[in-house]
Formats: C-alpha cells, sequence, structure tokens
C-alpha cells in the first residue's frame, strides 16, 4: 500500500452475523444481488459488502434491507438472537462440497440427487 492509498472498510473482511443473515434473508425470497441492489436502493456491489463483511452494518441500513426483502426488523433481531432458526446457507457448502469430489463420487452423489 502506498502512502497515498486510503485504508478502505472494505479491503478488510469481517463476518459478522447481521451479514449472514442479511444473505439468507435475501436467499430465502430468491432475490439476486442485483435485483436487492434495485430494490433496496443502493449498488449490487454494496450489497455483496454488506453480505461479505466488508462493509459496517448501520441499524437503519439493516431495516431498510430487511423491510426491502419483505421482513421486518423484528423478525431480523430474532434471527440474531436465535429465537428463529436461519438455516446455514446449504446451496453454497454443498456446491463447495461438490466441487472437492473425484468424478467417481461425483456420479454417485448426482445418481443420489436424481432419486429426490
Amino acid at each position: 500500500m502506498t502512502k497515498k492509498q486510503k485504508k478502505r472498510r472494505s479491503d478488510k473482511k469481517v463476518m459478522t452475523k447481521e451479514s449472514l443473515i442479511l444473505k439468507y434473508l435475501r436467499e430465502s425470497r430468491h432475490i439476486s444481488m442485483r435485483k436487492a441492489g434495485r430494490i433496496v436502493g443502493v449498488s449490487d456491489s454494496m450489497i455483496s459488502h454488506a453480505e461479505n463483511g466488508r462493509m459496517d452494518l448501520a441499524p437503519d441500513f439493516i431495516m431498510k434491507v430487511v423491510t426491502s426483502y419483505g421482513y421486518t426488523y423484528k423478525e431480523f433481531l430474532d434471527f440474531l438472537n436465535d429465537k428463529k432458526d436461519a438455516p446455514e446457507h446449504t446451496l453454497s457448502e454443498c456446491i463447495e462440497i461438490l466441487k472437492r469430489l473425484n468424478p467417481d463420487k461425483l456420479r454417485t452423489v448426482k445418481t443420489i440427487l436424481e432419486s429426490f
């Protein structure tokens, strides 16, 4: 980093429970980051930064995002305080596992998935 470069919050990733919940809420409504940016009134990169721990999350920003997705701030707080269960990001976790499988195991998993 040169002397003139300014340190930015987006340079540092700090995953918080709040950011994970925002991602879950967006994904639960099947909203893309691009569409989320449009409905919230911010850029899709801001949504990405919020969900990936690259920005500080102010309560008013969280409320704006949450209500734009059709949830209440109380529901967000219930997820945050473990009063409601937010499923882990199962799809993304499964994709990461699938990427590590050798071709034989991947074919087996495919067969299992096709049986559902």
